[in-house]
């Protein structure tokens, strides 16, 4: 199940350097990724109101896949905006789990941070090493990674 946290990963930094890269006001759109048996990848994103039936329809016929959306987590801190990313392995061996990674947005007075993921509703899924491979899935997203490495405040 390690792979579906890598592809979490992979597509949370994509979004995370499409957050960082956005002009005041302008809106991050729902993304799906997903990927293949022989690990071919892609993704989707939509434009305006979709919601997370685009994971059980499969219209890709992939392995694995994820929603990312642009949301808000509560924590003990308090409120941050979040992406919000529901992962899906499809198939016999049928798992899930859903992800939160707080950000402050890129106007924000202290400037754009992200901060450590955050795991929920585990189903199938082995916690132990999800946190090490989501972070490797960040890192195999060349490009996402420096973003996401130069603006990772861990005091979240």
């Amino acid at each position: 199940m390690h792979e579906l946290g890598r592809l979490a990963g992979y597509f949370a930094a994509h979004q995370i350097r499409n957050i960082r890269n956005l002009s005041d006001g302008e809106t991050l759109f729902p993304m799906l990724g997903y990927e293949h048996a022989d690990h071919g990848r892609g993704a989707t994103c939509f434009v305006g109101e979709i919601g997370r039936d685009v994971l059980t329809a499969n219209e890709h016929g992939a392995q694995r896949a994820v929603f990312v959306v642009d949301g808000y987590v509560t924590l003990d801190a308090g409120k941050f905006d979040a992406l919000i990313i529901e992962a899906v392995e499809y198939g016999p061996g049928e798992a899930s789990l859903t992800i939160a990674v707080p950000y402050r947005p890129p106007a924000s007075p202290g400037g754009f941070a992200v901060h450590r993921p955050k795991f929920f509703q585990l189903t199938g899924v082995d916690r132990a090493g999800l946190g090490e491979a989501f972070l490797a899935g960040v890192d195999s997203h060349h490009q996402a990674a420096a973003v996401w490495h130069t603006h990772l405040d861990d005091s979240v």
